[in-house]
C-alpha cells in the first residue's frame, strides 16, 4: 500500500509545478498584450504623423512627415516578428489617411513597406541569434546583407552617384560589428550616452525604412542619377541624421519607462 507521506508530498510538488507553469504562462502573455499595446499605439502614432511634414523628396508625397523618425522604434521595441507585422499595419494605415483622408497621392507605393521592412531587421540586428523555428541564424549579419543588396541594386543603374549609397554602407557595416558587440541597453547612463547606445540601431531602423523609397525612386520613377547625387542626397543626408538623432531619443525614454521590452 503506497506511503499517504509520499503520495502527500508528491501532490504538493504536482501543485507546485503547476503554480509555476501557470505563472510562467500568465507572465509570456502578460508581456505579448504589452507588446501588442506598444505596437498598437505606434501604430496609431506613425498614421498620424503624416501630418507634420519634416522635408520634400522629390517623387515621394509631396513631403517626408515626422514617421521617419518613429519607423526605428518598431523593431527596437517589439522584434523582428511583430515589428514586422506592426510595421506593415503602419505603413497601410499612413497610405490610407494619405490617399483617402489628407488627399496625398503615393507616388512611390513601395514606401508603405518601409515601417515593416524597418521593423524587421532592426529587430534582427538586436539578435545575434535569431530563431525560425528549429533554425538559427545571425541577425545583424542578415540585416548587413539586406543594406548591402540595396546599396548593389541602387549601383547597378546609378554607379556615377555611388556617394548616395554612404549612409546605407555605414550602417551595414554597424550591423555587421553588431554581430559581434555586445548588446545591452544601461538605463543608469545620463544625457548622451543614454541615447548613444541606441543610435546604432535607429541607424540601422532609418536606412533600412528609407530603402523602400530609395528602390521605388530607381525602378519605378527612374530617376535620373544626377538627381540622386547632387539633389536628393543633401536633404536626404540631413533629414536622416536629424531622425537618427530624434529616434534615439524617442527610443531611450520608451526603454528607461519599460526597460522589460529590450529585445536581446
Amino acid at each position: 500500500m503506497p506511503d499517504s507521506g509520499g503520495m502527500h508530498l508528491v501532490e504538493f510538488l504536482s501543485g507546485q509545478e503547476n503554480s509555476e507553469f501557470g505563472e510562467l504562462e500568465l507572465f509570456q502573455a502578460s508581456e505579448n498584450t504589452k507588446l501588442s499595446a506598444i505596437g498598437i499605439i505606434l501604430a496609431a502614432l506613425y498614421g498620424v504623423s503624416t501630418l507634420v511634414p519634416i522635408s520634400a523628396f522629390l517623387g515621394a508625397a509631396g513631403s517626408i512627415s515626422l514617421t521617419i523618425c518613429l519607423a526605428p522604434l518598431f523593431g527596437i521595441l517589439l522584434g523582428p516578428s511583430k515589428g514586422f507585422g506592426f510595421g506593415l499595419v503602419a505603413g497601410v494605415l499612413q497610405a490610407f489617411l494619405s490617399v483617402f483622408v489628407f488627399n496625398i497621392s503615393l507616388v512611390v507605393p513601395t514606401v508603405i513597406f518601409g515601417p515593416a521592412v524597418s521593423g524587421l531587421f532592426t529587430g534582427l540586428a538586436l539578435q545575434k541569434k535569431a530563431t525560425v523555428g528549429d533554425s538559427s541564424f545571425p541577425g545583424p549579419t542578415v540585416t548587413a546583407a539586406y543594406l548591402f543588396v540595396i546599396v548593389l541594386l541602387y549601383l547597378i543603374p546609378n554607379s556615377s552617384t555611388w556617394w548616395f549609397m554612404s549612409l546605407y554602407i555605414v550602417a551595414a557595416v554597424t550591423a555587421l560589428a553588431l554581430q559581434t558587440a555586445d548588446i545591452t541597453f544601461d538605463w543608469s547612463k545620463k544625457g548622451w550616452r543614454k541615447y548613444l547606445q541606441i543610435l546604432p540601431f535607429t541607424l540601422i531602423g532609418t536606412m533600412t525604412d528609407f530603402s523602400m523609397m530609395t528602390m521605388g525612386a530607381v525602378y519605378i520613377l527612374s530617376l535620373p542619377a544626377d538627381l540622386f547625387g547632387y539633389v536628393i542626397f543633401p536633404l536626404m543626408l540631413s533629414e536622416r541624421i536629424t531622425a537618427v538623432i530624434i529616434s534615439s531619443i524617442l527610443s531611450a525614454v520608451v526603454l528607461t519607462a519599460f526597460p522589460d521590452v529590450w529585445e536581446t
